[in-house]
């Protein structure tokens, strides 16, 4: 394998890199690859999916209360889904390498997932312990909407930034000089 990789966003179809696997492995850990990327490893004549690459460790499947499966994807996107609300501990996962089916709640990651944090502290530290009791469900409802958009807002500023890296290398490579 290429020590150079590419990633290819679906959902823009705008690619990123050259990257070691190193980096790739990082998007995938902090869920900014999902399972329809694509990436490269011979400077983007040939795509595969993202999942296909055994060093992503994109091994887990979120089976959706209709049955539509989504993945596979990464603990990380795990992480991400149940700080964001679209899953809780009771969604069942399926762990496409040994095969089994779990609850998330029952997985050792689970205790180390950023909802733990964001869920119970955030929201909760907003008020007095005598306060959280009273406050209204519309707003606890609203501050758990605000900070799925603030890590959503997070999460485009890094690809942003990473772009922007990019960009720059690439204009010294192929100028010799810093840009302006």
């Amino acid at each position: 394998m290429s020590s150079q990789w590419y990633l290819l966003k679906a959902q823009d179809m705008k690619p990123f890199g050259p990257a070691p696997i190193e980096q790739l492995q990082n998007w995938a850990a902090e869920a900014k690859i999902s399972p329809l990327d694509r990436v490269s490893d011979d400077d983007r004549k040939t795509w595969m999916r993202a999942p296909m690459v055994a060093e992503l460790q994109m091994d887990w499947l979120i089976e959706l209360p209709d049955n539509f499966l989504y993945g596979p994807t990464s603990v990380g996107t795990l992480q991400e889904f149940l700080a964001t609300g679209e899953i809780d501990e009771t969604a069942t996962v399926i762990n496409t390498l040994e095969g089994t089916k779990s609850r998330i709640g029952d997985l050792p990651f689970f205790k180390a997932s950023p909802h733990r944090i964001r869920g119970s502290q955030e929201i909760s530290g907003l008020f007095s312990d005598s306060e959280s009791n009273d406050v209204n469900p519309f707003t606890k409802q609203r501050c758990t909407w605000l900070e799925k958009q603030v890590m959503e807002l997070q999460r485009d500023n890094l690809l942003w930034q990473e772009r922007c890296e990019s960009l720059r290398s690439q204009f010294i490579e192929s100028t010799g000089r810093e840009p302006m």
